[in-house]
């Protein structure tokens, strides 16, 4: 019975993850919604996904250290509680900054509790370094398998009885979880593996956050979580938009959006299985590369007669979305593992969140300032590059130790 418990972890980690992040990700297709509801610019409506994506960020640490210092429950409990208190908050919206608020403070808030903080430290405990990744991946996973059909139910309940009543169905889904987080037997779980470094342990307790930040491999580590946040995130909340400006139908972008979702957990799992096979640097340099060739797929879109590009842009680019994170954090739990670790990945997911914050902003700003998306575009490829430098030093570094 205990070695089928690293996989009901592995599983319980993605259902938390579609019932927190795979809803704060279905924002992009709220954002047409909300423009007309508020009366608002598209860089002020994105700007609200933004703040998601900084609080996730910034919140990290915090989340890293209730994890530390409460434990595994209180991260959970907390998380999933927030998640159902920001979505339903948002659907009583009145003002534009209940939203930022409720769907960027709060949710964001969620999101540090419930992704990369839990996942990380969680399945450290369960997994040995050649299989981690794909554990991980699994876990990670659930964005993209969630965006396959929370996207869809959410275009489908903003149309037929409008973005109030979405987010309230979101809200329900989001504290259906929290009885079972609280009557899990945490303390057991928390254990881990036998034969692995406890995440506790007295003896070895591993670097402190101090240690860590004076290496170049937090640095490196910090940076790819950033920049990939930037190339992402400057893309991802105008797509739905841009394709409808092009004449694509709103149900028809949706589907597509839909498929790039569900092609995200293979690409995460299929990238982490190479890197876990000794790969990591080769791994990490091909999904960088799918992703830039992605973008340049979506910008070869101009019309509806165009929907090959469109269909290029969904298997490269959802295809590698995604898939840095989990080789990130597979990367930080092998150097970090030990005491302090939900600290040490905590400070490291601040560029996630700091990332992907300037990416959504900046990537609205450069589009109510030219008019177009080609500055954008530009700006994704460039951060995405700077990242796969980053991450492709750090992952050869790792296979340089392993040998």
């Amino acid at each position: 019975m205990t070695r089928f418990v690293p996989w009901a972890l592995v599983a319980l980690c993605f259902a938390l993850g579609v019932a927190s992040r795979s809803i704060s990700d279905t924002f992009v297709v709220f954002v047409p919604a909300l423009q007309g509801a508020f009366d608002a610019s598209r860089s002020a409506v994105t700007l609200i996904y933004s703040f998601a994506l900084l609080v996730g960020g910034i919140a990290a640490p915090i989340s890293g250290w209730i994890v530390d210092r409460f434990g595994l429950r209180a991260l959970t409990v907390i998380g999933m509680s927030a998640a159902a208190l920001a979505t339903l908050s948002a659907s009583f919206a009145t003002e534009i900054w209940h939203l930022y608020v409720a769907l960027g403070i709060v949710m964001g808030f969620s999101g540090a509790s419930l992704a990369g903080v839990l996942s990380a430290t969680l399945l450290g405990r369960w997994f040995p370094a050649n299989r981690l990744g794909v554990a991980l991946a699994v876990a990670w996973s659930a964005a993209g398998v969630g965006t396959m059909g929370m996207l869809p139910l959410a275009q489908h309940l903003i149309a037929t009885d409008g973005w109030r009543h979405a987010y309230s169905v979101f809200s329900i889904i989001s504290a259906a979880f929290i009885p079972l987080l609280v009557v899990l037997p945490w303390q057991r779980i928390a254990r881990g593996a036998s034969g692995l470094v406890p995440a506790r342990a007295t003896d070895k307790p591993g670097p402190t956050v101090g240690e860590a930040v004076r290496e170049w491999p937090f640095w490196a580590l910090t940076a790819s979580f950033g920049f990939t946040s930037l190339g992402i995130f400057s893309i991802v909340p105008q797509t739905v938009v841009y394709l409808l400006e092009r004449g694509f139908d709103g149900a028809y972008a949706a589907r597509a959006i839909a498929v790039a979702g569900f092609l995200t957990p293979l690409g995460m799992i299929g990238f982490s299985w190479l890197a876990d096979r000794g790969g990591r640097k080769i791994a990490a340099i091909l999904a960088y590369a799918c992703s830039i060739a992605g973008v340049c797929a979506l910008a070869m879109v101009r019309t509806p007669g165009d929907d090959l590009w469109l269909w290029v842009y969904v298997l490269l680019f959802g295809g590698s979305m995604g898939s840095r994170g989990p080789m990130i954090s597979t990367l930080a739990t092998l150097r970090y593992r030990g005491a302090h670790f939900g600290r040490i990945y905590g400070f490291i997911g601040i560029g996630m969140g700091l990332g992907g914050f300037l990416g959504a902003w900046i990537g609205g700003l450069l589009h109510d300032w030219t008019g177009g998306y080609a500055a954008v575009m530009i700006f994704s490829v460039a951060s995405l590059a700077l990242a796969m430098a980053a991450l492709g030093a750090e992952a050869g570094e790792r296979e340089r130790l392993s040998r």
